[in-house]
């Protein structure tokens, strides 16, 4: 569990990030209301409770994104979409499983957003308010995924 330090940290980078939240590429990013019928593509754990990202993740991607998933295309067009959602890590009778939900997060193609990547992200709580995150940080980690088009998620059969 993350020490109250770093937690009181992160809420006051959060509150310093607000201004760049709710607008990344100069576009507004929504959460979509459809994205749990989209194609799972990818469940994963980030175990470490200090990491930004952690949590038991589900990746949802829209059609576009599909397309490039599923191709041999590394480069994906615009309107591309994926939603991860994040829940609470929990052991249970010895395995991993999704506790509670914490958030949604969602990464659009735009190459208009060159700034971050060509990628638009955004944030939102489990009700789906938005909540505020540094785009910065997110196009940051994502360019460790370059040879992807910034995108980590890959997809198997």
């Amino acid at each position: 569990m993350p020490s109250p330090t770093r937690l009181a940290a992160a809420a006051l980078a959060l509150a310093l990030a607000a201004p760049l939240a709710a607008r990344a590429g100069g576009k507004e990013v929504a959460l979509p209301r459809d994205f749990r019928t989209w194609t799972h593509v990818r469940s994963m754990v980030v175990t470490d409770p200090d990491e930004g990202m952690y949590g038991f993740h589900n990746v949802y991607a829209n059609k576009a994104a599909l397309r490039t998933l599923r191709g041999q295309a590394r480069s994906y067009a615009d309107g591309a979409v994926f939603v991860v959602s994040i829940f609470e890590v929990k052991q249970e009778k010895g395995q991993v499983v999704a506790g509670a939900k914490q958030r949604d997060v969602v990464q659009v193609k735009d190459a208009s957003a060159t700034e971050t990547g060509g990628w638009r992200f955004a944030s939102f709580d489990p009700s789906g308010k938005r909540t505020a995150v540094d785009v910065s940080t997110c196009a940051a980690c994502h360019a460790q995924a370059s040879g992807g088009d910034h995108v980590f998620t890959r997809f198997a059969e």
